[in-house]
């Protein structure tokens, strides 16, 4: 398959005023039943300003009342809180990727996310737990010669991590037609991929 230019990540990641920390383009294969999943690159994530919650205002919301009266209401920085309410966070890392064609090339009616599902689990050479939700999401309303798409690798990579691996698995019992990659693995110091 020749791969198409990363016009699709690109675009995405200039709205949203990202960028890529470790470029790549990788063809992994028909994991998707008439889709490839072309890995584009990963950003290891970005400290972002969140708000801060008291702990009163935290119980309110996990008892699940919503009546203001009677300790519920609604979940944001208290009235008078200065501009110290706000606190920076650290993002998940994600792995951008395209679909190839795009999801909508040739369809007409409503779209089935359920054949272009595939999984992506991480690790890396200092031993941290990443969970294996596989969220994300991808645009299934695109036409052209891909969609683009993002998963999240399920936690955030450590500073003192060197090398970090993806590995992929079809989902819904799908047997991808070979060739397909099973892995990435990334080198975190020279931002490159190697295997």
């Amino acid at each position: 398959m020749h791969l198409p230019e990363r016009t699709a990540t690109d675009d995405y990641l200039a709205r949203m005023g990202e960028r890529l920390d470790v470029v790549f383009d990788v063809d992994l294969g028909e994991l998707a039943k008439g889709h490839h999943v072309v890995a584009r690159g990963l950003a290891l994530g970005r400290s972002v300003p969140a708000p801060r919650f008291d702990r009163d205002e935290l119980r309110r919301l996990i008892s699940g009342s919503s009546d203001p009266a009677n300790g519920g209401g609604f979940f944001g920085r208290k009235a008078g809180q200065g501009p110290d309410a706000e606190e920076h966070v650290h993002t998940e890392a994600e792995l951008h990727y395209e679909f190839v064609p795009a999801l909508n090339n040739g369809r007409s009616g409503r779209f089935d996310p359920t054949p272009v599902f595939w999984m992506v689990y991480a690790s890396d050479d200092v031993g941290t737990a990443y969970n294996d939700y596989n969220t994300g999401a991808y645009d299934g309303s695109s036409t052209g010669p891909s969609s683009h798409g993002n998963r999240d690798i399920g936690g955030q990579v450590p500073p003192e991590a060197t090398r970090l691996t993806l590995t992929f698995k079809p989902a819904f019992d799908w047997k991808p037609p070979e060739p397909w990659r099973r892995e990435l693995v990334i080198d975190l110091v020279n931002r490159r991929l190697v295997a």
